[in-house]
């Protein structure tokens, strides 16, 4: 039989069937889309009475009913369809979608149905999100999925969120990150969401939609609304689970072996390179020797590197009575990560939904979600005791564990190997295994709201949501290790650190509606609000040194407390505004917003903001001239416009002059530290866009085409400030900056092959590309420049420069010019385009067009079914970005790194007159190494990010079970890429600490945790 699912959530309503009369007689028969898939659980209902059924698996049916009765066929996302029962006692019924048009979109603090939508909104279901790349982070699994949408993997790190960015850069010091909300309620990421508790998420990017969430919705807004059961229906159980490996995506060059290691140094100790004379190679002066070094070969990714054990298991139950609903779920993650003797990542949590009918005009929920992570967290970047920079670094003829003269394993007096400090002094296998950094979060949302009916035409919802997050991160450097030797106090052996924090966030909202229909075509709906929200944010950091043994590690055995701080942040803010909704006969919509927000961050003469939108849509297919179309289906234009503010990201006290406090010669001190601003304010978005919505041949065509331009004025930087009043800092935090994004994005879907043209066969392919370009348009005026002074970003060692004229991050470097074919030497251009073999940091120029920002990126889809099987392909792409890759720098030092591992290509330098396409001669190593444009390589990528196929067993098999349906399938993450550009992985992550306020977003790869691929195979059952 044919099988679909075309939604995880389906009303699934069970009715006693009413006693029979004589007359009475049963039909049957199957309910199916268009393409001719069976609709489980569609209802069936004979009109005017509790008499109904539902479908089984292969949308079969059967209930009682008399000729004359009308049957009523209703499916979640398609249109209801009634038929008179007559002679027959076989009535199939197919049922076409209207979740195009009919389905119900959050959006903001309400929902509309699709066709009354006059915004830029994506939404995906659950399931299209099931069928998304397998993460333990929502955010990471959008990529490819919106146009518009940039999403940038932190990492690889087990549970890192992603770095999300909704139509370009919308700040220089504040965040870019949209706003997530859940069920109604601020959240500070989509980490604590388990996928399978997912209903909706919906997507808003433009001003019409975002602004009514003022001032925190500059970046656009995410919302999720999760699974809340339904009313009179039986409880149903869910289980999915879900076993796999992962592992690094493999780099496209080869790094060099024990023997190719031991060359490269001989060649350059012979030409004299100082610190490769005292190397092995250049010791060895024996077969025998060398022929003991080569039997030591090394591969130091083996030596710290595994394949991660991952695992997801995850039950729910939802049903209802005639007056509530409920949904309750418990989901555990673990990813074991990459790393030999690290625990990765493991996550737990449980959700419950409610909704009860309290009152006939009252309605009240609940929403509460715990989730509690741990993790391990390896160093990265350029410390010493990051395994990723230490499976590049280390000699391939080091060992993991001392070996005496026979290559054999040096033993303790324990009989256990000892390990080998290696080239960096310390051996880090065991600093992994003894000097773990562990963190803990438990996070809690939740959330209560009363909806009550005054009339039949005012309703009032109330909403109390809160999140508190408790975060512990304990190090402890035991004593004795062979770290604690290297780094510690050798008086006071081994320390602890303890740290954490605790935030709580508190909103409290009420919203009184007005809708009314006057005549019968005219609907107007007002809308007031009112909200409050709090922010108290506290933290601690406690250490100490000298510890006695290795198992007692609470700070009161330490010996000498050296560190105790603590901190407190309040912020809060205040917002009130109306909306407004009208639409004539669903063909001509309009909306209109204003909000004013106050927040406590920013000075007293400017906290509040006004910000408004406004936007139109008229539905043409519903026209006379179209509404008969065999050819257009759908057809709808709009516009909108409006502004939003952006607070995000700022210190509480960004207006206000502070002091930091500490002590000189006894006495306590207070030094001023920021200066204050009274005029300080929020950093404003106005955005404007039209767009068109389209259908058509039969709904086999499905697209959407936004373009946008969006100015953000009032940037928050530091303007500087004269030295002669004495202030404490150079500058003051001010708003004075301004730049634009423009962009056009695409989004195109197709029913190839419906099952009605060619058996059980379907096949549907979709696609999205955004383009987006960026401009600063104003910055801090200067007295040589007064349309601003650029901006040198020191976060990556001034090499990125914000400029008027130019894009956001573009690169600020010396150019390099290549080798110099008759005596190896690197040349560079000078700052008027001149060659010179002199290099000089004031040669560096902005390269025009070159920034890690891309030019366009998007996806592709395809979705294929035949008969039980089902096949999903997701593709992602980005063009027109630049990364600088260290990476490469470090591994093809030109000498200069030859006591660390190099690449094979490494060998590739100047060794002859005349040779050209070559690296620098390493007698010129250290000029080689300046920073240049040399490491600069395009990083336009293709990766399959998604491969899935799946089989759902006939339900003559799963009846038998008691099952109601069962899937088994096997998912593969990443499994290819395409880099014709850059060497590496181009999906570059970042290092602990650092955010999306900071450059680094996809500036520059070094060392941070490494993109991985897996493989996983799961089981979906449902009862």
């Amino acid at each position: 039989m044919k099988t679909k699912f075309s939604g995880i959530l389906t009303l699934f309503l069970a009715f006693v069937v009413q006693i029979t009369f004589a007359q009475d007689k049963t039909v049957s028969g199957v309910v199916s889309d268009e393409n001719g898939i069976p609709l489980t659980s569609a209802t069936v209902l004979v009109v005017g009475t509790s008499n109904g059924t539902s479908t089984d698996f292969d949308g079969n049916y059967s209930i009682k009913t008399k000729v004359g009765d009308k049957l009523q066929f209703s499916y979640v996302g398609y249109g209801n369809k009634e038929v008179t029962v007559g002679g027959a006692n076989t009535i199939n019924m197919t049922l076409a979608p209207d979740n195009a048009l009919d389905e119900v979109v959050i959006t903001g603090f309400g929902s509309k149905k699709r066709d009354q939508l006059t915004s830029a909104v994506t939404t995906l279901s659950a399931d299209d999100i099931t069928k998304l790349s397998p993460s333990t982070s929502i955010d990471n699994m959008l990529q490819g999925v919106a146009p518009g949408v940039q999403v940038v993997a932190g990492n690889g790190k087990p549970g890192q969120t992603a770095f999300v960015r909704i139509r370009g850069v919308g700040s220089i010091n504040a965040s870019s990150a949209p706003l997530y909300v859940i069920d109604g309620i601020i959240a500070p990421d989509l980490n604590s969401v388990n996928p399978g508790d997912i209903e909706t998420m919906s997507i808003l990017k433009d001003a019409a939609t975002a602004s009514l969430y003022g001032s925190r919705a500059a970046n656009g807004v995410v919302i999720i609304k999760t699974k809340t059961g339904n009313k009179n229906r039986d409880a149903r159980v869910s289980i999915s689970s879900r076993v796999g490996y992962g592992q690094r995506i493999a780099d496209n060059f080869e790094m060099m072996n024990a023997a190719q290691k031991i060359q490269y140094e001989r060649e350059l100790s012979a030409l004299g390179i100082g610190n490769a004379t005292a190397l092995p190679g250049a010791q060895v002066s024996t077969q025998e020797e060398y022929d003991f070094l080569i039997a030591r070969d090394t591969d130091w990714e083996d030596e710290l590197l595994r394949n991660s054990y991952i695992q997801n298991n995850s039950i729910s139950i939802d049903g209802g009575t005639e007056k509530s609903s409920y949904f309750v779920s418990f989901a555990h993650d673990r990813n074991t990560g990459i790393i030999q003797s690290i625990n990765g990542f493991e996550r737990l949590s449980g959700r419950l939904n409610l909704n009860v009918q309290a009152k006939d005009w009252l309605q009240v929920s609940t929403n509460v979600s715990i989730t509690g992570t741990s993790s391990d967290e390896p160093r990265d970047r350029n410390n010493v005791q990051n395994p990723f920079r230490a499976m590049y670094d280390y000699n391939p003829y080091e060992t993991k564990f001392l070996l005496d003269d026979d290559n054999n394993q040096v033993l303790d007096g324990a009989g256990n190997p000892i390990f080998n400090p290696t080239r960096a002094g310390f051996p880090i296998s065991e600093a992994l295994i003894n000097n773990p950094e562990s963190d803990n979060t438990l996070f809690i949302i939740g959330g209560i709201s009363a909806i009550a009916n005054l009339s039949d035409k005012w309703t009032n919802t109330f909403k109390v949501g809160a999140t508190n997050t408790a975060y512990r991160r304990e190090y402890f450097l035991k004593p004795g290790s062979v770290l604690d030797g290297f780094v510690g106090d050798a008086d006071n052996p081994g320390s602890k650190t303890d740290s954490g924090s605790n935030e709580l966030d508190l909103t409290v909202t009420n919203l009184l509606n007005y809708s009314t229909t006057i005549g019968d075509k005219h609907n107007v709906s007002l809308t007031g609000l009112f909200e409050f929200n709090k922010r108290t944010f506290r933290n601690y950091s406690l250490s100490s040194d000298g510890f006695s043994n290795d198992f007692q590690s609470v700070q009161a055995v330490a010996t000498i407390p050296t560190a105790a701080s603590t901190n407190l942040f309040t912020r809060s803010l205040l917002g009130y505004g109306g909306f407004l909704d009208y639409d004539y006969d669903s063909k001509y919509l309009a909306t209109a917003s204003i909000r004013r927000d106050g927040s406590s961050t920013f000075g007293i003469n400017n906290r509040y903001g006004v910000f408004w939108s406004g936007s139109l849509a008229w539905n043409l297919s519903k026209e006379n001239f179209l509404a008969d179309s065999d050819i257009v289906d759908e057809l709808k234009l709009r516009a909108s416009a409006g502004t939003s503010g952006n607070s995000n990201g700022l210190a509480s006290y960004a207006s206000v002059a502070t002091l930091d406090f500490g002590s000189l010669n006894g006495a306590s001190t207070a030094i001023p530290t920021d200066n204050g601003n009274s005029d300080l304010g929020f950093e404003k978005n106005y955005i404007w866009g039209v767009g068109v919505e389209f259908a058509g041949f039969d709904r086999r065509i499905r697209g959407v085409i936004d373009y946008y331009e969006r100015t953000t004025s009032d940037l928050l930087l530091n303007a500087p400030l004269s030295s002669l009043g004495g202030e404490p800092d150079g500058s003051i935090f001010s708003n004075i900056g301004e730049m634009t994004n423009k962009g056009l994005e695409l989004e195109l879907s197709a029913d190839i092959i419906r099952a009605e043209d060619f058996g059980d066969f379907t096949l549907t392919v979709g696609g999205n590309i955004a383009f987006l370009d960026n401009e600063v348009t104003k910055l801090v005026s200067s007295s040589t420049d007064p349309n601003g002074a650029d901006i040198l970003l020191t976060t990556n060692g001034d090499n990125n420069i914000v400029r008027v004229g130019e894009e956001i991050y573009t690169y600020y470097l010396v150019r390099y010019a290549g080798v110099n074919p008759a005596n190896g030497e690197p040349l560079f251009y000078d700052i008027d385009g001149n060659i010179t073999n002199q290099y000089s940091a004031d040669d560096a120029v902005v390269l025009d067009g070159k920034s890690p920002i891309a030019k366009f990126d998007g996806g592709a889809n395809l979705n294929m079914t035949y008969k039980g099987f089902d096949f999903t392909a997701d593709l992602y792409y980005k063009v027109g970005n630049y990364i600088q890759n260290y990476l490469e720098g470090n591994m093809l030092s030109n000498g200069t790194g030859v006591d660390s591992n190099q690449r094979v290509d490494a060998f590739n330098y100047w060794k002859n007159p005349g040779d050209t396409n070559v690296l620098p001669s390493p007698l010129f190593g250290n000029e080689a190494g300046n920073t240049s444009d040399r490491l600069l390589q395009k990083g336009d990528y293709v990766r399959l990010r998604n491969l899935t196929i799946g089989y759902t067993l006939p339900s003559k098999f799963t009846e038998t079970l008691n099952i109601s349906s069962l899937r088994l399938f096997l998912q593969g993450q990443n499994l290819w890429t395409y880099a014709p550009h850059f060497n590496g992985d181009p999906e570059v992550g970042i290092g602990s600490g650092e955010t999306d306020t900071s450059v680094n977003f996809g500036n520059y790869n070094l060392y941070s945790y490494p993109q991985t691929q897996s493989l996983q195979m799961g089981v979906e059952l449902k009862f």
